[in-house]
């Protein structure tokens, strides 16, 4: 049984980091953990594992577990988004089959890449055989890795697949190709979201976007403003915005390794271990600033450790 309905997703979905133990093993205590901390701080939805999730340094085998865990914790309280993109149509297929069955209300994928970037043909062709596969929403993820689509291409993607409806623009210029998409699509189009951690929300927001995929370590801040901009309070939104900005300054510098840094500060993971090799760890220096830029948003934490 799905939380799905009628009405277009909506406000802040939030990412939660696979916890590691230290020795790289899954830590499925502290998935638990970050799962229950993102619906109780406030995000609108849950989407995993995907990018801010190191789904790439995840087995197929973890990527069910992760799957199955998700839905267990959640539990309808808010949507899910299980995120599939894989290496061949055959493997993010094959995942978003496990994924249907494990109850999720939709599903999330960038077109298959590896060496080179696929052509539109084979793009087309992967949504095509998505869609066939399962009973779904389906987003697509529309990021500068791999393979970007123009307005047009998104457009003439929902237009065309019978579940293809929703999609997570981030790339470069991501608000702008959004209202240009918003121009080309009828209602075919039932919402987009935006990426990069909130960085542009309240711009998204007033071009018409549905809400934000951000890492969820910040969902109770990040759902504060969401909720602020739909109550029209504008102008409260954007002074805890501008009090953000140095932090998200750091998650740009830093990813998934800032993200960890904040739950493992919040108690909400025990390691702030990763996985993805090239990541660049925080130093003396880093930490230093990250207790007086914490300090600073300490009203802005609704959520506290029990």
């Amino acid at each position: 049984m799905t939380t799905q309905s009628s009405e277009p997703y909506r406000g802040i979905y939030g990412i939660p980091a696979t916890p590691f133990n230290e020795d790289e093993s899954l830590d499925t205590r502290s998935l638990e953990s970050v799962l229950e901390f993102s619906v109780d701080n406030g995000c609108h939805g849950i989407v995993m594992p995907v990018m801010a999730s190191e789904y790439q340094a995840l087995t197929d085998t973890e990527r069910r577990t992760v799957f199955d865990i998700t839905t267990k914790v959640v539990g309808n309280r808010v949507p899910t988004v299980a995120g599939v993109s894989g290496i061949s149509n055959i493997h993010s297929i094959e995942l978003a089959k496990y994924a249907e069955g494990a109850g999720f209300d939709s599903v999330i994928a960038m077109p298959p890449f590896n060496i080179s970037r696929p052509s539109t043909g084979e793009v087309l062709n992967f949504f095509e055989k998505l869609s066939d596969a399962v009973n779904l929403p389906i987003w697509i993820q529309n990021h500068s890795l791999g393979a970007p689509l123009s307005a047009k291409q998104l457009a003439d993607l929902c237009e065309n697949i019978e579940n293809v409806s929703y999609i997570k623009e981030e790339t470069v210029f991501a608000a702008q190709l959004t209202t240009e998409l918003f121009d080309h699509a009828g209602d075919s189009l039932k919402g987009v979201m935006g990426g990069m951690g909130c960085k542009f929300l309240i711009s998204e927001f007033n071009r018409g976007m549905a809400g934000n995929m951000p890492a969820s370590h910040f969902g109770d801040i990040h759902s504060k403003m969401w909720n602020l901009l739909e109550d029209g309070d504008e102008a409260g939104a954007r002074e805890i915005h501008t009090r953000m900005a140095p932090l998200n300054n750091y998650e740009s510098l830093y990813g998934m390794r800032a993200f960890k840094e904040i739950l493992y500060r919040r108690g909400v993971i025990t390691s702030t271990t990763t996985r993805s090799p090239g990541k660049k760890d925080l130093d003396k220096f880093d930490l230093a600033e990250y207790d007086t830029l914490l300090d600073s948003i300490e009203d802005l934490m609704t959520w506290k450790a029990s």
